[in-house]
């Protein structure tokens, strides 16, 4: 770029560069030359809405939805900010990668109790990966491409970008950005031979194999992986509860949600495994209660995840292997079909398989359909008869929705978005 222009208009040629399509907000004062750019930005598409708490859960589900970034922006510093704080913390629970562009106070005025001066690196700094405050307007293209950076690498999260009204409203000539594989992490790592080796090694000499399937499944596109695995073994799959669709409901070694808020045969799987593969879970509040009431405490645990201090934090592990869970997958199929024989856990599984075929009829024909007021699982049981296999299933908090996530059926991940 040879012209200066606007801090707004670099806030948005920032956004352009990481290719976003669709930006929510509230349009206010306090970022008005963002949304200046906004309106003249035609490969970006405006979502207004009429609370900044909405727009950040909207973003926070389009991240998840889509995989890539969801972008807020809101329009008042202040309160306007501090509306982020909800779906912000939401975000962050689930690894969602929400970048949030927030108007602060022109840089003289901090300190001096402007017009709704809030300190908003301190009230957001808990539920982000990172805040920061843009401190002039050339620098703009760098904080924001670290934002960017720090939302996208695993494990994903939420992000703040304070821009203050001074930096919005000055203006510079900025050089031509540089693509954003260029400054940030294209592939997630890999696990060391010898730790494939070991773990696979201890899956072959299972005689009751279960693999957890968690978040670093579902969130990183890792079903292909996981049932390929699964298949070679004869192993059945039980998914961490809010991500029972890590794999697809209609295959024969899906074992549903397990632990206290999942359901009975896949919580007996796991109860009774002598080895639990843990791909991309923490085994954590929503799977285990952290008791051994909801895993077997003689199991050895193989537990891959992307974030090492996890390895081990709950229940002690067998290998603890940190790296990309649909990766470890694959390199553990490919480590299994190399083995001189594969000793399938067919008794393990048959029974299990039969056990599921059982609780699955038993779910509809025991279900309540004509009492007033509507039960649980009669409503259940109709949503099961009439949502297309491509649905999207959206459910908020509460003692009914927790009940729901094993009770519905997810055919074509990621399709299933909860609170976490």
């Amino acid at each position: 770029m040879t012209e200066p222009i606007y801090g707004g208009q670099a806030v948005v040629e920032a956004l352009k560069n990481e290719n976003v399509r669709h930006v929510f907000g509230l349009i206010g004062s306090a970022t008005m030359e963002v949304f200046d750019g906004l309106y003249e930005a035609n490969s970006i598409r405006f979502v207004g809405v009429h609370d900044e708490r909405t727009g950040t859960h909207m973003a926070d589900g389009y991240a998840r939805a889509s995989g890539g970034p969801g972008v807020i922006v809101a329009g008042q510093n202040g309160p306007g900010a501090t509306n982020l704080l909800t779906g912000l913390a939401q975000a962050s629970a689930a690894y969602s990668p929400v970048v949030a562009i927030a108007g602060a106070l022109s840089s003289a005025h901090v300190y001096r109790d402007a017009f709704q001066e809030v300190d908003q690196h301190a009230t957001l700094s808990p539920v982000t990966k990172s805040s920061v405050t843009v401190p002039s307007v050339d620098r703009i293209p760098e904080l924001f491409q670290a934002g960017f950076r720090t939302a996208l690498t695993p494990r994903r999260g939420p992000v703040l970008l304070n821009v203050p009204r001074n930096v919005q409203s000055a203006k510079a000539v900025f050089p031509e950005p540089p693509a954003p594989d260029t400054y940030r992490v294209q592939y997630a790592p890999a696990a060391p031979a010898a730790a494939v080796e070991r773990a696979a090694q201890m899956l072959l000499d299972a005689e009751r194999p279960v693999i957890v399937a968690g978040g670093g499944i579902k969130n990183g596109g890792g079903a292909a992986q996981t049932l390929a695995l699964a298949e070679l073994l004869n192993a059945p799959v039980a998914m961490s509860p809010g991500h029972g669709d890590a794999i697809p409901f209609g295959h024969p070694l899906n074992a549903g949600q397990m632990g206290p808020r999942g359901n009975p045969v896949a919580s007996r799987l796991v109860l009774e495994a002598d080895v639990i593969l843990a791909l991309g879970t923490r085994l954590g509040f929503n799977s285990t209660f952290y008791s051994y009431d909801n895993i077997s405490r003689d199991a050895a645990i193989v537990q891959v995840e992307i974030e090492p201090t996890e390895i081990g934090r709950h229940f002690p592990v067998a290998l603890g292997i940190w790296a990309d869970a649909p990766t470890v997958a694959d390199q553990l199929a490919g480590a299994v079909r190399k083995a001189a024989a594969i000793r399938e856990a067919t008794e393990w599984t048959a029974q299990f398989q039969a056990e599921r075929k059982a609780f699955l009829a038993r779910r509809d024909a025991e279900a309540v359909m004509d009492e007033t007021p509507i039960q649980p699982s009669g409503l259940f049981r109709a949503y099961r008869r009439v949502l297309p296999r491509n649905a999207a299933i959206v459910l908020d908090a509460g003692t009914m929705t927790l009940q729901a996530t094993d009770a519905l059926e997810y055919w074509e991940p990621p399709c299933l978005f909860t609170p976490l």
